[in-house]
């Protein structure tokens, strides 16, 4: 395993992406190439079981430099989520229409799967929070050679932390792709696909990674303490008390800069480095009080509501309407106000101020509290016994929150395990609703994040034999992402029973990829 470099983990942080060619044999990105392909165009649709369907992709995955550095970003427990898809780019008609690189959603070829307007991802099935740290990443699998003329993905160097697109700035379009590249991104880089002028379609592979613990420490080949402006980046942009914050976070240290008086009035601002300037400003204890009077302020505004759009009758239907910019619920990733991710990088100090926002009426009071609480992490493990009151609040989108909080946390989730394991028990009537057009309800979306918790929670020192008996009763959940999150984290509490009920679901659910349909079917 190859781990990165200070010089390269200063790079990702203000790029906000790297790229690398995978330390394997060539031919094998010709071989995927052609099975992906195949698969796609005279197959179903494979969706989230394209990994399944062309297993060679794992050698890519595993390969030293590949695991190094998903290890040096996310830390060693890092896990490969189970939602990935297949990005097409097809032949456009008119190959002879070009456009400036910056431009917002050019015409892709008919049967493109790869939206070409500016956009940061949603999350899969349904929405989570927008993170300024990695959390989570996204990689762009190339299997073929891609020139510019053939559509690769273009992106905003440094956009992560953005809280929606702009103007488009740092755009990064490349001339030539080389089959087999794999650009590893933060997940909520702006990114866009791009027009197919060529003759022969276009396959790149999204793969998403989530962390699955808060960093104790450098997990890279870490030499030095200090932060470093990267010698040469691409970003435009100088978010430099961000990306100050990003690198020892992630050596597992807390420490902001003190750059003057804390700018309320940029928060929550468009000019992206006046608003991290305030946001990374090291906030005193009269700078938290009024924080949290910001949080406050959010209350009797329905925020906590999402904003459906319309059909052409007038009905709503389960898809966002985006207004101007307003902070609001969605079902694709929820930005939070800027008090509340600087309450959440303000450390153990926050922690105390933040707790009787739990308790407030305004479900969106409440929702932003919990959030800069999962932030703080492992320091504000005391109050995780008054979080996990909220695991029983009617709104769906507060128990959401609360159970990506308590994963954030990691430590003391035995007080919630009772309520963790009732939203598994239990059906709620008001959260059967389909919330996107894929027909994905909020009670599917509760039990995943509640997996996600668990998956957390078995790397400390929390009840494991409990862990694993709740784990084991949602194999069998209609929602296909939970028994792959709990058959993950079976497999990682070691006990030959975990192991065994792992192994039992994945041998009934086996699938011989060797027959041919109607040329070879047995």
């Amino acid at each position: 395993m190859k781990l990165l470099t200070d010089a390269q983990i200063q790079r990702f942080i203000a790029d906000g992406y790297l790229s690398f060619m995978p330390e394997v044999d060539p031919n094998l990105h010709t071989a995927i190439d052609e099975k992906l392909r195949s698969a796609t165009e005279r197959e179903f649709p494979a969706g989230n079981n394209i990994l399944s369907r062309v297993p060679e992709i794992w050698h890519v995955l595993r390969s030293p430099n590949i695991r190094g550095a998903l290890t040096s970003l996310l830390g060693p427990n890092y896990y490969v989520h189970p939602h990935r898809a297949i990005h097409t780019s097809r032949p456009v008609e008119d190959k002879s229409v070009s456009y400036e690189a910056t431009h917002n959603a050019p015409p892709m070829g008919k049967g493109s799967m790869a939206g070409s307007g500016w956009h940061q991802d949603a999350q899969s099935p349904l929405s989570r929070a927008r993170h300024h740290t990695p959390k989570y990443l996204i990689a762009f699998y190339f299997p073929h050679d891609t020139p510019e003329l053939m559509g690769p993905t273009r992106f905003q160097a440094g956009s992560y932390l953005y809280s929606e697109p702009h103007q488009p700035n740092s755009v990064v379009l490349p001339d030539h792709v080389n089959g087999g590249t794999f650009i590893l991104l933060h997940f909520d880089m702006v990114h866009a696909g791009w027009p197919n002028r060529t003759e022969r379609a276009r396959y790149m592979i999204k793969i998403v990674f989530t962390r699955t613990e808060y960093p104790e420490t450098a997990t890279w080949h870490n030499q030095s303490a200090e932060w470093q402006l990267p010698d040469e980046r691409v970003t435009e942009l100088n978010l430099d008390p961000a990306w100050e914050y990003v690198w020892h976070w992630m050596r597992g240290e807390e420490q902001k800069r003190m750059n003057g008086g804390l700018n309320f009035a940029a928060l929550n601002d468009l000019d992206e480095e006046q608003r991290m300037q305030a946001v990374y400003h090291e906030a005193r204890d009269s700078d938290i009080a009024e924080l949290v009077t910001q949080l406050l302020g959010l209350a009797d505004q329905g925020m906590h509501e999402r904003r459906k759009a319309k059909n052409k009758e007038g009905q709503a239907i389960p898809r966002d309407h985006v207004i101007g910019r307003e902070r609001r619920w969605n079902e694709r990733a929820i930005v939070f106000d800027d008090a509340a991710y600087a309450l959440g990088s303000s450390g153990a100090r926050a922690v105390e101020p933040l707790l009787p926002l739990l308790e407030h009426d305004d479900p969106w009071v409440r929702i932003n509290a919990v959030f800069a609480l999962g932030e703080i992490g492992p320091n504000a493990r005391a109050v995780v016994p008054a979080m996990a009151n909220l695991l029983r609040d009617p709104h769906q989108q507060v128990v959401r929150q609360t159970l990506d909080a308590i994963a954030s946390i990691g430590e003391n989730m035995d007080p919630a395990l009772d309520a963790i394991e009732q939203l598994f028990m239990s059906s709620n009537p008001a959260w059967q609703d389909a919330e996107v057009m894929r027909g994905w309800t909020g009670e599917n979306q509760v039990r995943l994040n509640a997996a996600f918790a668990l998956l957390n929670g078995i790397n400390y020192d929390n009840d494991h034999e409990r862990m694993e008996t709740i784990l084991e009763s949602t194999l069998q959940d209609p929602n296909g992402y939970v028994p792959a999150v709990a058959v993950e984290a079976l497999t990682r509490l070691g006990t030959t029973s975990g192991h065994a009920a792992a192994i039992r679901y994945l041998q009934d659910r086996r699938w011989d990829d060797t027959l041919l349909g109607g040329v070879r079917s047995y």
